[in-house]
């Protein structure tokens, strides 16, 4: 057998996959001042808050630790990335990289301090965290096998990490109405879910004046979440070279028509659905005509070299072995390249989770076998292409040796899961435990999973689809229902059917719910019988029209809810002890909503008022004159969205300013004439005295802007406005059961009161009772009783009791700050 040669891969320096803008390595700075700022007490959590999660640290539950979200355009890291990462997460986390199906890494459990060390870390190998979470534009994603797939139109690599470099410079990108998400696929399997995106391009050829160009389908307006949409075609064909003008204009169009007023109806398919596809065609139509007037974009497409291997017919072959381990990895794991001789294979990770240790031990292996890189991929597994038919065994030995050598990745027991309660402020269930222990009985189960090739399990914790349970084949979201003595159990909403596919993609349909306990044995009949009576070339999607959406409906019915006498198991979530209970949920951080924003447009404008302090100190007048400029306008802009208003530049910021809170009273006259300041500003004649005398004043003006912010009520109107709407807010509704148990010193009923303002409301309440009072609220079910009570927690007050009378539910709490 031929000796294959490592050495030259072991020491040839990678070059990361794409390159980090200036811009973003200057935001550390700027990072790392605000949270010296917060740890002083001089910037509150709430206008923190969605400053760091812009930047892709999100709080995770008990929010003593971090989560650092680093963004990986196309899934692409060399070993050089990989051992720093796994290093980071051993020295600040805890010692476990995720990957996640977005193509992204995760680092867990970071002190907030620490952050800024993981990102200071991350820079130095070409990788940045800036636009991994918040209201941006996040990694933008492309077909693992993207280069080396026998399926594929052309390689659509190059544009992830092309479009990221665009957008990580694109003034807009960091203060969208919500998340914006772009993918790539190279054919019509769409292995990247662009039918499924907020912008998805799936390559096309097609003879433009006699020659076959590359270009790609759009479509535009999808998305998950609790109203999961499907894609509506916006082009059918646009030229490689156009893809850039067509993504921007939809960004644009979605910053300009974004509700920013109501996170949960923020995102883009909720403007396709307000306005209507035709209108929504028009205005797109004009945002691209803009665009393309604006000016031609710059974009570095950086191909990747390509693996120098001469292949004999030795080399070609797959050694004949008799390990039966290495053939059930070979069937699941193993496919082969469009180049001949060649194949790629996946690392099936735990739920996305590899220790630090075997991260490090992964990317040596890597240095020696395939291309010396790897692809994370959209099932949460590690891509290593460019392996010779010699080099399979020995690569999966390798693997065997840390214990990651397992077979079915991509298959059943391959769960797709995200991290739901264990971590994440909204998670219900603790799915990753859940799943983890599926995933090991669905291996032992003797099923013959390698023959359901289109079988998925996709889970959620939550409705929120980070799982993608409403494109699973068989998906689960978790949920609590009470059983016959009212007693809260955790459970799974079940639905099937979901695909993606272009032309094919549909979303899954629920069928019901089953107690979490109950869940790994109705999976386990489910498939068993799936594998039993589905009929000789019959495939899944074809088996549910035909018997399995009926066989799963009565599966379910099989396995209700037990009262707490007949087992009590069933109320204590995988892994836990205690009961289940819903007191530790917390309000999301993926969108700011309508407060957030506000808080985000006025700290960043006092970030640029600071700046011009600073340019001004260091001589650099122009930069001071410009930064007083852009904090002008972001600092009007502010409050304008209570007037329903979201100016597209700084001028028409601060003329409407002037309209609806200077000539309105609301803000002292001193602060008109803001039109002609912001003209000195942008001329760039001011001297250092004049700098000085402007910077006072902009210092005097942004806090007088806060401190009306901090004055709107609960309505978002600002003293005196709303007091007729307030009394009538403020009127009783129909008559309701006194509390139980001890009488409290104060009651509010919010019942349809919607978010966030029945927290606000709750929150002057109790701003007037002394500390140790009780104040007793009536919330709906729903997004009230998930998000009132830990918001009110977080402040620092005290939840004695949340239990549902009816159909609403009854929290008291004590004031304890």
């Amino acid at each position: 057998m031929m000796e294959l040669n490592k050495d030259e891969a072991v020491d040839k320096k990678i070059e990361p996959f794409y390159k980090i803008p200036q811009e973003v390595v200057e935001d550390l700075k700027l990072y790392r001042n605000e949270v010296e700022r917060f740890n002083r007490g001089e910037v509150n959590k709430d206008k923190f808050r969605p400053f760091r999660v812009a930047r892709g640290i999100y709080a995770q539950r008990g929010q003593e630790t971090f989560m650092v979200r680093i963004k990986v355009p196309g899934g692409g890291l060399t070993p050089e990335q990989m051992d720093k990462i796994a290093d980071l997460s051993e020295k600040y986390g805890n010692g476990v990289p995720h990957v996640t199906n977005r193509q992204d890494m995760q680092l867990h459990y970071v002190k907030l301090d620490d952050t800024v060390k993981a990102i200071e870390g991350l820079l130095e190998v070409g990788l940045t965290t800036r636009g991994g979470g918040g209201n941006t534009v996040r990694n933008i994603t492309a077909c693992y096998d993207a280069g080396v797939c026998d399926r594929e139109v052309f390689d659509v690599s190059t544009y992830a990490p092309a479009f990221t470099e665009f957008f990580l410079k694109h003034p807009k990108a960091f203060n969208l109405p919500r998340k914006f998400k772009i993918a790539f696929s190279g054919c019509s399997d769409d292995c990247s879910l662009a039918t499924m995106n907020d912008v998805g391009f799936i390559a096309k050829t097609k003879v433009l004046n006699g020659v076959e160009t590359k270009g790609f389908r759009v479509y535009a307006a999808g998305g998950m979440g609790a109203k999961s949409r499907v894609t509506d075609l916006l082009e059918d064909f646009v030229t490689v070279d156009e893809a850039i003008y067509v993504a921007e204009a939809i960004m644009i169009l979605f910053d300009k028509y974004g509700n920013r007023k109501n996170k949960h109806k923020a995102r883009l398919r909720f403007v396709i659905d307000k306005v209507g596809r035709e209108e929504f065609l028009r205005l797109y139509r004009e945002e691209l005509q803009a665009v393309r007037e604006s000016g031609p974009k710059e974009l570095v497409y950086r191909e990747r070299e390509i693996p120098q291997k001469e292949v004999s017919a030795e080399l070609d072959e797959v050694p004949p072995v008799s390990d039966a381990g290495f053939k059930a990895w070979m069937e699941t794991n193993v496919r082969p390249q469009s180049q001949k001789g060649f194949y790629y294979a996946k690392i099936r990770t735990i739920i996305g989770d590899v220790k630090a240790d075997d991260y490090r031990t992964i990317a040596d292996i890597v240095r020696k076998f395939g291309e010396g890189t790897v692809r994370t991929t959209h099932d949460q597994n590690i891509l290593v292409r460019w392996l010779s038919g010699q080099e399979l065994y020995p690569f999966y030995k390798a693997l065997c040796d840390i214990g990651y050598g397992k077979a079915n990745a991509g298959y059943a027991s391959d769960i797709m899961c995200c991290p739901g309660a264990s971590t994440c402020n909204l998670g219900i269930c603790l799915s990753k435990n859940m799943c983890t222990m599926l995933a090991d009985e669905l291996d032992n189960s003797g099923l013959a999973l390698n023959t359901m090739p289109d079988v998925r399990l996709m889970v959620s914790g939550c409705h929120n689809a980070c799982g993608q349970h409403p494109i699973g084949p068989i998906g689960f979201h978790g949920a609590a229902r009470r059983g016959t003595d009212e007693r809260m159990a955790p459970h799974y909403n079940v639905l099937v059917g979901g695909r993606v596919e272009e032309g094919k993609t549909v979303l899954s349909e629920e069928l019901g719910y089953v107690p979490a306990k109950k869940l790994p044995m109705l999976v386990k009949r489910f498939l068993a019988d799936y594998n039993d009576d589905r009929k000789e070339g019959e495939d899944f999607y074809a088996y549910l029209d035909r018997a399995g959406k009926e066989r799963m409906k009565t599966l379910i019915t099989e396995y209700p809810l037990p009262s707490m006498e007949e087992d009590s198991d069933c109320y204590k979530d995988w892994g836990q002890d205690e009961e289940f209970s819903l007191a530790g949920l917390g309000e999301g951080e993926c969108g700011a909503g309508v407060l957030d924003i506000i808080e985000a447009d006025i700290d960043e404008g006092q970030r640029h008022i600071y700046r011009a302090e600073h340019d001004l100190t260091e001589g650099r007048l122009e930069d001071a004159s410009n930064a007083l400029a852009k904090g002008l306008g972001l600092t009007t802009k502010a409050l304008l969205v209570t007037r329903g208003l979201e100016p597209t530049d700084d001028y028409i910021s601060i003329t409407e300013y002037e309209t609806h809170f200077i000539k309105t009273d609301l803000m002292d006259g001193k602060y008109g004439n803001l039109k002609k300041r912001w003209a000195k500003y942008i001329s760039g004649l001011l001297d250092r005295d004049g700098l000085k005398e402007e910077i006072s004043f902009m210092i005097e003006f942004s806090k007088t802007v806060a401190a009306l912010y901090d004055s709107m009520d609960a309505n978002m109107k600002f003293q005196g406005e709303n007091i007729e709407e307030e009394k009538k807010a403020e009127a009783p509704k129909e008559p309701v059961a006194a509390p139980s148990g001890k009488e409290t010193d104060a009651e509010m009923d919010l019942r349809g009161v919607k978010c966030p303002i029945n927290y606000v409301k709750a929150k002057i309440k109790l701003e007037t009772m002394g500390v140790g009072q009780t104040l007793q609220i009536l919330l709906d079910d729903g997004e009230p009783i998930r998000n009132v009570p830990v918001s009110l927690k977080n402040d620092g007050q005290e939840i004695l009791k949340m239990e549902q009378v009816g159909t609403y539910f009854e929290l008291v709490i004590k004031k304890a700050a």
